[in-house]
């Protein structure tokens, strides 16, 4: 029974206004555990359309996890729809109800029916313990299905998820435990070329297997096997593919460029044209980024590159904006403006206009510096639209300076 049947339950993921990143996070949970998601399906908080979809949905038995619709507010159905669909009518958890209560009335605010709601689940059911916010989720068993109905709000899931569920799946041994995985992470290679060196690798160790997911100079490999251990296929890999390794515990390259930076006690700055900030919003994402990044200059115009980074006048007259010359110029003005240990430039031309026959719009430049080793720079040609120019700028940037921290410099 380790099949898992995942349904998010939201108007604003039918209508595409955001991303169901609940169900990506669940899933890759589960399968990396040995587990099989049977399905993944978003349902509008419409309780005439999720009420004649969702029984269909969980007739089978076996594990439902459903996120989403558990607040106070009208598009908050879940468990009336859950409760209608199990035939179990609602009971009221009064020790929840208590804690509600008590939560709104130390903010002064009414506490109202619909409120109270928040502590109530399918009779029989048990309530999950919300630490970061205030619905509770619950999980229930019917007809051999075990349901666990977890909130939308991403954090609260995530944590529900991890202290309330998987524990009691753990327990009702719904994972392989045979079941053993690797993930690994490159950049700057063209999916292809990796697959080709993975498949070639992969063959020589029976009961492995691998996937690719590939994104804008990203490709993450995931090894699997039910029969034997893959760290000796995973080791080969990364020993055959060194150059363009990222990560083997599934940090971002984002990460692994701040932990690099924070453990040699190294501090960054940027100077951006194209990307506009991009690449500075990037590397500050991971929590502690102050650590190691101590700021930018997003210099868009000559003008600007002039009084804000010393360019020369004369390589932006002879080279132009988007070069080579300019980038390392770039680099070094930041760098001595900051005091920092390394700096990255970018320029170049995102589009949709702008590119001429020698510049076409997708050409980019990129200098990592530093004052003891020089740059490290090159221009590059990138495919795709405004948006996906400026994200493959920064992706290959901080991956460039991936290497050269990785190379000791």
């Amino acid at each position: 029974m380790n099949n898992i049947r995942i349904i998010s339950i939201g108007g604003e993921l039918t209508r595409g206004e955001i991303l169901n990143t609940n169900a990506q996070y669940i899933a890759d949970a589960v399968t990396r555990r040995g587990a099989t998601v049977e399905t993944v399906v978003e349902l509008p908080d419409d309780p005439d359309i999720a009420s004649g979809l969702l029984p269909e949905i969980i007739e089978k038995p076996g594990v439902i996890i459903i996120t989403g619709g558990l607040g106070g507010t009208g598009d908050d159905l879940t468990r009336g729809i859950v409760s209608r669909a199990i035939d179990r009518p609602l009971f009221m958890d009064e020790n929840g109800k208590r804690k509600l209560k008590q939560w709104y009335m130390g903010k002064n605010k009414p506490f109202t029916e619909a409120d109270s709601m928040q502590a109530a689940c399918p009779k029989g059911g048990v309530l999950l313990e919300n630490r970061l916010g205030l619905a509770y989720g619950f999980r229930v068993e019917a007809g051999g299905r075990s349901i666990f109905c977890l909130p939308g709000v991403p954090k609260e899931m995530k944590e529900m998820f991890k202290s309330e569920v998987l524990p009691l799946l753990e327990a009702a041994g719904i994972f392989d435990t045979k079941y053993d995985s690797s993930v690994l992470t490159f950049a700057a290679i063209p999916e292809y070329t990796l697959d080709r060196e993975v498949a070639r690798i992969v063959s020589r160790f029976p009961g492995v297997s691998y996937g690719t997911r590939a994104g804008y100079g990203i490709t993450r490999v995931l090894l699997e096997s039910r029969q034997t251990d893959t760290g000796r296929c995973a080791g080969e890999i990364i020993r055959t593919l060194d150059e363009y390794l990222v990560s083997t515990n599934e940090k971002t390259l984002t990460e692994a460029v701040g932990e690099r930076l924070k453990a040699r006690r190294l501090t960054l700055s940027v100077a951006e044209s194209c990307t506009a900030g991009y690449l500075a919003g990037t590397i500050t994402d991971p929590a502690g980024s102050s650590a190691y990044f101590l700021g930018g200059v997003v210099a868009y115009g000559n003008e600007e590159k002039i009084k804000l980074l010393g360019v020369s006048p004369d390589t932006l007259k002879r080279r132009g904006a988007v070069s080579v010359q300019t980038a390392v110029e770039m680099a070094r003005g930041v760098c001595d403006r900051f005091g920092s240990d390394f700096s990255i430039s970018v320029t170049g031309i995102a589009g949709p206009g702008g590119g001429t026959e020698k510049k076409p719009v997708g050409t980019v430049c990129i200098c990592v510096f530093t004052k003891e080793g020089g740059p490290d720079v090159g221009e590059y040609r990138f495919s795709g639209d405004r948006e996906i120019v400026r994200y493959r700028s920064v992706i290959h940037a901080l991956y460039m300076l991936h290497k050269r921290l990785r190379a000791g410099g």
